[in-house]
Formats: structure tokens, C-alpha cells, sequence
């Protein structure tokens, strides 16, 4: 057990609760369920995925979920740092092993996650060291999404071998990945052809074609968009893990809120600091009281086990970005009290745990929406879910100093 934890995480853990956000408790619990993981794990390929109790079942390096859990040991890292943690180095190894684990998965083209896979794994560990190595994969990483985009289409396929002439699907999830084609095209990144300006086209082409089929006008989002890959014609929309193919997936709209600020930032572009709002707008009209969505916008499911936590979680760190990006003051006043809103419920009971029971520090998460509390989908432990409560975390700890 790392000495800082050992030393701290009895007292940090129940401190009287103030009403503020007491980050250092939270970052002190999390990281003592991913030291604990990496102690029990002989094997550094293994990544966690999903728990419904101590236990987190695991996945190989090619699953989409693989890069959150090195990428919690890097935020765990930063925030050592941040505090003079004795035991920072600890935590840079264990990033460093983990994320060590993904290399080849630069070389992917079978799925799109390789910004989730890549960017939040090699991509943190080069923000926060410098490291060439890490650069490098991440390059390749962008070379190997970008093969899966079609011009015919404007999209990258997110589903589907890469040469299906007779299908294309596209989530909105894909909309996360599009940052590592940003951050790639401006850190001497290239297409295969050996364009790095063709690595932003792409995200941009994919950013403004998403804003324009996944938005209802409302905006709420869909889920799947089913195109001709020859033509680009859409030919359905649709739902894989919502409740309905016309309702809301509540984690489904926080990637498009997430993704569209990300855009911005990257991009500078206006309109998708705009697209990011609007769908925030909806998120934040349709949020119960303790600010954490239903696993599905249109469920009349009562009770915690139908919530999910983890979109949450990932809106609330697109709000503190919003917040930090808008020059107008409503806007950053609007999002930044969104923010705290949210993440002030996600570090208390009942959807905060340092309980050695469960497997991760965030409670009552839903892969996909489901009326049974007993499905593996929904009432969950999920290794995302922790990721993005790190991040909110050292967000809110950033903007509070």
C-alpha cells in the first residue's frame, strides 16, 4: 500500500462533512481501490471493467474500456504531484505499467475507441511527462482512427469491419475519440498519406456531420445513426442502449456534451461550444434533484439502481471545461455551479463509497438501461465511472486554488 495512503486515508476518510467538496478525502479513497487492484493484479493486462461487488471482472487490452484504469493512475499521479504525495514516483510506475500494456493497440482500425483506448492513457502520460514514447503511440493512434472514416459518409464508422460496403453505424459516443484526431493534427501527427491538416478534416467533417443527425430539436441525441456507406444516406436512427430509439441514453448525451467542448477547445470553432450548451441545456432541464440522471431520460423507474452515476460524471467535467473555455460570465457562472452541483453529489452517500465492498469509489452506474436492478448492465461498479470522478475532481481542484 502506497505510504501516503497508509498514513492519511483513516483520518481523511471521515472528516466531518462541511459542505465543501473535501477532494483530497475522495482522490485519498479512489486511489486506494486502484492501488489495491494493482496489488492483487499479477497480471498488467488484465484491465478492470465491471463490478457488482469487491471484484472487478477484466478485459484484454483491444476492449474499449482498457486505457481508464492507467488513465485513473495518471490522475492519480497529478494529483500527487500537486500535494507532494512521498510516494508520487509510486504512482508514475503504475501509470507507466499499465498504460505500457496498450501499445499495440496503436495499430487498431476494428473499432473506433482509440481516443477512450489511447489518448486517456498515453495521451495523459505525455501531458504529464513529456515522455516522446507516449507521443509517438499516440500519433499512430489518430493514423489508425482516421482509416476508419469514409468521405462518402463524413463519419467514422464506429461499429462494423472497416471495409463493410453494406452497412456503416456511428454513435455518439464516436464524438469522444475526435480529440486524439485534434491533439494528433497539432503534434506532428499525419494520415496515412502523410497529412497531419487531413487528421483535423476528419474530426471536423464527423463534429459538424454528428451536430447534424444525432440532435433532435430539442436537442436531445440518439444513440446510433445507420448510414449507406456509398452514398452516405441515412437510413435509420436508433437506440443500443436506451430505453427506446426515441428516447434519450442519459450517458449518450454526456458524450455529446463532453465532446462538443472538446471540439472547441481544439478547434476554436464557436458553433461547437454552442452544440455543447444546447445539449446541456436539455441534460440539465431533465436532472432529478440529487443531480444524477436516470440511466434513460424517459424512464419511470424509481430508485437508486436505475441511476447512472458515471454520465454524471462526465458531465460534470464537460461543465467545468464549458466554464473554463466561455468568456461569456452567465455561461461560466451557469456551468461552473452545474459542476459543483454534480460532483458535490457524487462524493457523499449514497453515491460515494470507500467501502472495501465495492469495487469502485462511484455507486449505482448503468452500462445501458435496463428495468432490471439485477442485470449486469445497470446498478454497477464501472471502471469509467472513476476515471471521469478524477478528473472532475482535479477540475474542481484546479479552479478552487
Amino acid at each position: 500500500m502506497p505510504l501516503v495512503l497508509l498514513m492519511t486515508l483513516a483520518g481523511a476518510l471521515h472528516a466531518a462533512d462541511s459542505g465543501a467538496i473535501d477532494v483530497e478525502r475522495c482522490v485519498l479513497a479512489t486511489a486506494h481501490k486502484l492501488a489495491a487492484y494493482d496489488a492483487a493484479q499479477a497480471d498488467k493486462t488484465a484491465y478492470p471493467n465491471e463490478a457488482k461487488g469487491a471484484r472487478w471482472s477484466t478485459v484484454a487490452a483491444k476492449d474499449w474500456v482498457s486505457g481508464f484504469y492507467p488513465g485513473s493512475l495518471w490522475y492519480v499521479y497529478e494529483f500527487a504531484r500537486r500535494r507532494h504525495w512521498p510516494d508520487q514516483e509510486g504512482w508514475r510506475q503504475r501509470a507507466d505499467t499499465w498504460t505500457t500494456g496498450l501499445t499495440a493497440e496503436q495499430l487498431t482500425t476494428t473499432n473506433h475507441d482509440l481516443g477512450f483506448m489511447l489518448m486517456d492513457s498515453f495521451g495523459q502520460g505525455f501531458r504529464l511527462t513529456g515522455e516522446p514514447r507516449y507521443q509517438s503511440v499516440v500519433r499512430q493512434a489518430a493514423q489508425s482512427l482516421a482509416k476508419r472514416y469514409r468521405p462518402e459518409v463524413g463519419l467514422i464508422r464506429s461499429w462494423g469491419a472497416i471495409d463493410d460496403l453494406k452497412s456503416y453505424t456511428v454513435i455518439i459516443d464516436n464524438m469522444m475519440n475526435l480529440e486524439l484526431l485534434m491533439w494528433a493534427s497539432s503534434h506532428g501527427g499525419r494520415t496515412q498519406d502523410g497529412t497531419a491538416q487531413d487528421l483535423r478534416k476528419i474530426a471536423i467533417n464527423h463534429a459538424d456531420r454528428a451536430a447534424r443527425e444525432f440532435f433532435r430539436p430539442d436537442h436531445s441525441t440518439y444513440h446510433v445513426v445507420e448510414l449507406d456507406p456509398r452514398t452516405g444516406a441515412v437510413l435509420r436512427k436508433h437506440t443500443a442502449q436506451g430505453k427506446a430509439d426515441d428516447s434519450c441514453w442519459s450517458r449518450g448525451q454526456t458524450w455529446a456534451i463532453y465532446g462538443f467542448a472538446a471540439m472547441y477547445e481544439a478547434s476554436g470553432d464557436r458553433k461547437y461550444l454552442e452544440q455543447s450548451i444546447q445539449a446541456a441545456g436539455f441534460y440539465l432541464a431533465h436532472l432529478p434533484a440529487d443531480h444524477v440522471p436516470p440511466s434513460d431520460f424517459s424512464s419511470t423507474l424509481a430508485g437508486l439502481e436505475f441511476k447512472d452515476s458515471s454520465a454524471a460524471a462526465i458531465a460534470c467535467c464537460a461543465f467545468f471545461r464549458i466554464s473554463r473555455l466561455s468568456d461569456d460570465p452567465a455561461i461560466q457562472t451557469r456551468f461552473r455551479q452545474a459542476a459543483i452541483d454534480t460532483l458535490r453529489s457524487l462524493t457523499r452517500a449514497p453515491y460515494f463509497s470507500d467501502s472495501p465492498d465495492k469495487a469502485s469509489a462511484l455507486l449505482y452506474q448503468a452500462r445501458n438501461y435496463s428495468p432490471d436492478a439485477n442485470n449486469r448492465l445497470t446498478n454497477t461498479s464501472l471502471i469509467w465511472g472513476d476515471y471521469y470522478l478524477l478528473e472532475a475532481l482535479l477540475a474542481y481542484d484546479a479552479d478552487s486554488r
